[in-house]
């Protein structure tokens, strides 16, 4: 893994799956225009469903190369080689920096809906 996250192309790509996650705050902050409110609010659970999309992607995209290889090779048992194991970090590794991003911006708005009163549970 140490040596995935060498490569600089991870972490562009990783920002730009995360711009992409940030998409439903986007249209969210757009709609909460008063002129322009149509009723959307569920662009939080929308970011959290981003969230777990990405990680679900990256773990099964990951899982799939590996045992991809190793179905080729017969390989049931013993260890990978090093080469396929970083490949599959450099495959899994984008999609974990986006749902990390992702994840923290989520967790901070949710913070500040629960301080600012939003939910109505919270009395």
């Amino acid at each position: 893994m140490k040596q995935a996250l060498k490569d600089y192309k991870i972490y562009v790509i990783g920002g730009i799956l995360g711009f992409l996650g940030y998409i439903p705050l986007i249209i969210g902050g757009i709609l909460s225009i008063p002129s322009l409110n149509s009723g959307f609010s569920a662009y939080p659970y929308v970011m959290w469903a981003m969230m777990a999309l990405y990680f679900l992607i990256g773990f099964i995209w990951g899982d799939l190369y590996r045992n991809n290889v190793r179905r080729k090779t017969k390989n049931w048992d013993n260890k990978l080689p090093d080469e396929v194991i970083i490949a599959s970090w450099k495959r899994q590794l984008p999609f974990y920096i986006a749902a990390l991003l992702i994840l923290i911006t989520a967790l901070i708005l949710e913070i500040y809906f629960a301080v600012c009163g939003y939910y109505p549970f919270y009395g």
